[in-house]
């Protein structure tokens, strides 16, 4: 056997050693078409096809196959390297994630739980002084002004908060919302056959089908959560992005 090729152009160097026999058996291709259903016709056919045999054999045999074996098992190889060097970073880079995003919900609950806190006792302090005003008119006598004061509503009061406290410097977070996916990877479903139903009705998400994640997600955050389909496990997620991203 000779030198296995070593880049594309030896190995197109090799593939031209079989053009002209190619180009052969594409014309016998044509003849056949053209002849009509006869004995000659077939027993043309039987000896084109062992012709033919011999000549597949002989590019199974070639230094270009040889090629192509050993570019395969480098591909095996160099791809199982590159996962080897790889997936222990993206474990470890996935875990930064969702400790940045966890921290992220925790916050945005706690700034919202610190608002409603606010929020009732203002307004239990506006809801105090209306009882107080309307105490003070029945003192004095005016009962009429004091009932109606007493039957008008009260202005809800709202509390302005720091949507960026405790915020972690350097970052944006997109709200996202994303099916749910067990340690596996694989999408949660509570029904996955209310989910098919649904996809069923709406010949617009019928490439929803295959339930791809990617494209769940893409639905169900552009649509900011409004819309998600039944039997479907759904988290309210934020993903980091670093200013440079």
């Amino acid at each position: 056997m000779d030198q296995v090729p070593a880049t594309q152009e030896d190995a197109n160097r090799l593939a031209k050693g079989f053009e002209q026999r190619l180009q052969e058996i594409t014309e016998w291709g044509v003849e056949l078409r053209s002849m009509k259903p006869t004995l000659m016709r077939a027993n043309l056919a039987l000896e084109r096809s062992k012709k033919i045999r011999l000549y597949l054999d002989d590019v199974e045999a070639s230094d270009l196959r040889e090629f192509a074996r050993r570019m395969h098992e480098l591909h095996k190889f160099l791809t199982a390297l590159l996962k080897r060097i790889k997936n222990p970073a993206e474990v470890v880079g996935k875990f930064c994630a969702d400790i940045r995003t966890d921290y992220e919900v925790d916050r945005r609950r706690k700034i919202d739980a610190d608002r409603r806190v606010r929020e009732e006792k203002a307004n239990a302090l506006v809801q105090a002084q209306r009882a107080a005003e309307v105490q003070h008119l029945n003192d004095i006598g005016r009962t009429v002004e004091a009932a109606t004061l007493a039957a008008a509503p009260v202005p809800a009061v709202s509390v302005s908060v720091d949507q960026d406290a405790g915020k972690v410097e350097g970052e944006i977070m997109i709200e996202v919302w994303v099916p749910k996916r067990d340690e596996s990877g694989q999408i949660v479903f509570s029904d996955f056959g209310a989910f098919v139903h649904w996809v069923a009705d709406r010949p617009e998400f019928y490439y929803l089908v295959t339930a791809e994640y990617g494209k769940l997600k893409q639905l169900l955050t552009s649509n900011r959560g409004m819309v998600q389909p039944p039997g479907l496990e759904v988290e309210h997620k934020f993903e980091p992005r670093t200013r440079t991203e």
